[in-house]
């Protein structure tokens, strides 16, 4: 018999806490969406401060790392909180509250607008720069939105966030591309 590793090999080596505090904050993810579908949305809001407060620290200290893997483990995990999170509220407040349904279904897609062009900016070699300040706001606001039961006021903040970041990535490589 082997010996059973709490992390798989690939996370294994390079800035343990860091990745640990992701793998965590995944998990917390998870946990997080489960609970906002079993309608338990306070829960569900423990859940999520603590996956955006690790995801926070993950942050920082990635965003500093010459680790790819810590990187693209950062990038992914913060797709995986506005996609979980999202239409898991989406979902369950769709009959008793349409705008907050429709305001995290639009708050979704607005992010996956950003992360594309985040994504294909990068790719194309342009740098493109993502601001931990207004994505810990997003993470804040929908833990604090599932907590106090105020979910309209943090999806719209949300939203205003989701679309300030694609706006702004789109500035950063349309910037780029006239020079």
């Amino acid at each position: 018999m082997g010996r059973v590793e709490a992390l798989p090999p690939v996370l294994a080596h390079g800035d343990a806490q860091a990745r640990s505090a992701l793998a965590l904050a995944g998990a917390l993810i998870g946990v997080a969406t489960w609970l906002v579908l079993a309608r338990h949305p306070r829960w569900g809001g423990v859940a999520a401060t603590g996956a955006g407060a690790l995801l926070g620290l993950g942050s920082i200290r990635a965003s500093s790392s010459a680790d790819r893997v810590l990187r693209f483990l950062d990038s992914v995990l913060d797709r995986a909180f506005d996609g979980a999170i999202l239409p898991a509220i989406a979902l369950t407040m769709r009959h008793q509250d349409m705008a907050v349904s429709a305001l995290a279904v639009a708050a979704i897609g607005v992010s996956f607008v950003a992360a594309y062009v985040m994504t294909r900016g990068k790719s194309l070699g342009y740098a493109v720069r993502d601001s931990l300040l207004v994505r810990s706001g997003r993470y804040a606001a929908v833990a604090v939105g599932l907590l106090a039961d105020g979910l309209l006021g943090a999806l719209i903040a949300v939203l205003v966030l989701t679309t300030f970041t694609a706006v702004d990535n789109t500035r950063q490589v349309a910037g780029q591309e006239r020079r």
